[in-house]
């Protein structure tokens, strides 16, 4: 009774409206954030909605462990050890000397995975003088032991070493396929290919992007092939030798992406930053969508450029590794974003 009276009463009726309004603009806030691309079960990167639905958890562990910037390579690996279809979806187990699948509880099997993750992913990152993220990745197939062993013979992991290791560890053994009876060898490779951008279309059981616009998922899908396979020149990607090597500066890529997509953003030898953010008209952020440029602040006033994928991710080349998918949520993109978004393509 006394809360009805609160109600009728005019402190009641401002205390009401008030409410009433805030759950309006939380409402219209939180409609927002899922303007231009955020879809629901899919995921901008090439990995399924059964391992999409843990980012939030691989986040929260990376962030405990201090590797922010792995959170895709964590569902990548996810994706090619369970595709997370199974309660240990890290394949964490064994990790823990407990026979496979052991781990029932799918937040504490991305809890023990990415702790051991990060052991061998920040010893070679400190360590290793190339393809630290490979080293990494390789060492959580073969184990830690494979990572500072890759490190001190050969300065990170390379396709002939980890072929190499595996012959020792197997003892010449072979399997039917012809690779040596041990892990993993090709374990890089595997998952590197859940890396690549969600083309748009239902690739290997991947869900397709809602209503993907034929230029943007086109150019997406070939800049896409340069992940893994490219190296941040800058002012590189301006002939077809460049481009034949994969080696490209952030607006290059952009041009070479959309060019292949039939989309001509201007001259290749004079493009850069300062001429894309001219290609089209300005968005407002609350309606970025996937395709729409995106810019930073770097080493001048939007410096940096790349294509959004949706969900705060956007492919992008990057002087650290070259050609990647990258999250706006990272801390060095998230300091230096701007705001200011250009729309190619309608």
């Amino acid at each position: 009774m006394k809360l009805l009276a609160l109600l009728l009463s005019s402190v009641g009726a401002y205390v009401f409206i008030g409410l009433f309004v805030s759950l309006l603009i939380l409402g219209a806030v939180g409609g927002n954030s899922n303007n231009g691309g955020s879809f629901e079960g899919v995921s901008p990167i090439n990995i399924s909605p059964e391992v999409e639905q843990y980012r939030s958890k691989v986040e929260e562990e990376c962030l405990k462990n201090g590797i922010p910037e792995t959170v895709n390579l964590i569902l990548a690996i996810m994706m090619q050890e369970s595709g997370g279809r199974v309660p240990d979806v890290m394949q964490s187990s064994e990790s823990q000397g407990l026979p496979p699948n052991a781990i029932t509880d799918p937040h504490y099997s991305i809890e023990v995975g990415v702790k051991y993750f990060s052991i061998g992913y920040k010893y070679a990152k400190e360590n290793a003088k190339q393809n630290v993220n490979e080293t990494s990745l390789q060492g959580y197939n073969y184990g830690y032991g494979f990572i500072p062993w890759a490190i001190n013979t050969h300065g990170g992991w390379s396709e002939a070493n980890a072929a190499e290791f595996a012959f020792m560890k197997s003892g010449g053994r072979k399997r039917d396929n012809g690779q040596w009876k041990y892990g993993d060898q090709l374990y890089v490779s595997h998952v590197m290919r859940y890396l690549v951008a969600n083309d748009g279309s239902e690739n290997g059981g991947i869900k397709p992007l809602p209503g993907g616009h034929k230029t943007v998922e086109k150019a997406i899908s070939e800049g896409s092939k340069f992940i893994g396979r490219s190296t941040y020149v800058f002012g590189g990607g301006r002939n077809q030798g460049d481009i034949a090597r994969g080696h490209f500066d952030c607006s290059s890529f952009i041009h070479y992406a959309f060019s292949q997509a039939g989309l001509n953003l201007g001259p290749l030898s004079s493009v850069t930053t300062d001429t894309l953010i001219n290609k089209g008209p300005r968005v407002n952020p609350s309606d970025i969508k996937r395709g729409d440029l995106v810019f930073f602040d770097t080493y001048k006033v939007n410096g940096h450029v790349g294509i959004y994928l949706g969900n705060g991710e956007f492919l992008n080349c990057q002087d650290t590794g070259g050609v990647r998918v990258a999250s706006m949520q990272n801390s060095y993109w998230k300091g230096t974003y701007n705001g200011v978004i250009v729309r190619v393509t309608q």
